[in-house]
C-alpha cells in the first residue's frame, strides 16, 4: 500500500469507530425515550468520554495540523473546503461540551433531561455523518493533490493514534460500551471490531 492509502484507511477506520458510537448511543436513548430500556448512565458517559478522548483531542488535531495543512500548501483551491471542516471541528467540540452538560441534567433529575440529550445527541451525530462524509470526499478529491513524502507524514502521523475502544490497547473503562456495541452489530462484521481483523497497520501509541 502507498502511504496514501495507508492515511486513508486510518482516517477512515477512525470515522467508523465514532460513526459506530454514535449509533449505540442514538440506539440507547431511542430505547429509552420509548420506555423499552432504562437510562444506562454509565454507558451514555463512557461514550460521550470516547468521542471527546480520541474524536476530539487526537483525530480532529491531526487533520488539522497534517492533512489540512498539506492540502492549503498544495493548492488554495481546497481552502473553502477545509475553511468549513475546521469551522465543525471547533463547533463539534463545543457540542460535546453541551451533551455533556445535558447529560449530568439528565441524570441529576432535570425536566425534559432526556429529551435535552437526544435531541443534542441527534443534532450532533447528523452533523459528524456529514463532515466525515465531506471529509472522504476531500480525500478522494485531493488524491494527487500532495505528494507521497507529504502522504508520508500524514500516514506517520495517524498511525501513532491507538484508537481506545477499537485499538490494540482498548481501555478497561470503555469494555462495557464495546461489549455492547459487539452485540449490536451484524455477525460478519464483528471481525472489523477486533485489532486482528481490522486493516493491518502497527500497534501505535496514543497521541
Amino acid at each position: 500500500m502507498s502511504a496514501r492509502d495507508i492515511a486513508v484507511v486510518i482516517i477512515k477506520q477512525e470515522h467508523q469507530s465514532l460513526a459506530r458510537v454514535l449509533h449505540i448511543l442514538q440506539d440507547m436513548l431511542a430505547r429509552v425515550s420509548a420506555g423499552h430500556a432504562s437510562p444506562e448512565f454509565g454507558l451514555f458517559s463512557a461514550a460521550l468520554y470516547y468521542i471527546d478522548d480520541f474524536q476530539e483531542q487526537c483525530h480532529h488535531p491531526k487533520e488539522d495540523e497534517y492533512l489540512f495543512r498539506f492540502l492549503r500548501a498544495s493548492s488554495p483551491k481546497f481552502n473553502s473546503v477545509i475553511d468549513g471542516l475546521q469551522a465543525a471541528h471547533v463547533s463539534s467540540a463545543q457540542a460535546i461540551s453541551q451533551l455533556n452538560r445535558h447529560l449530568v441534567q439528565y441524570q441529576g433529575g432535570a425536566p425534559f433531561g432526556l429529551e435535552s440529550l437526544r435531541a443534542g445527541v441527534e443534532a450532533y451525530a447528523e452533523q459528524m455523518y456529514e463532515h466525515m462524509r465531506c471529509e472522504e470526499e476531500l480525500l478522494e478529491g485531493s488524491r494527487n493533490a500532495i505528494g507521497e513524502q507529504d502522504w508520508v507524514q500524514i500516514a506517520a502521523a495517524f498511525d501513532e493514534n491507538d484508537d481506545p475502544l477499537f485499538g490494540n490497547n482498548r481501555r478497561q473503562h470503555f469494555g462495557l460500551l464495546y461489549q455492547r456495541i459487539r452485540v449490536m452489530v451484524p455477525r460478519k462484521l464483528k471481525k472489523d471490531l477486533d485489532p486482528a481483523g481490522r486493516s493491518e497497520r502497527p500497534a501505535g501509541t496514543p497521541c
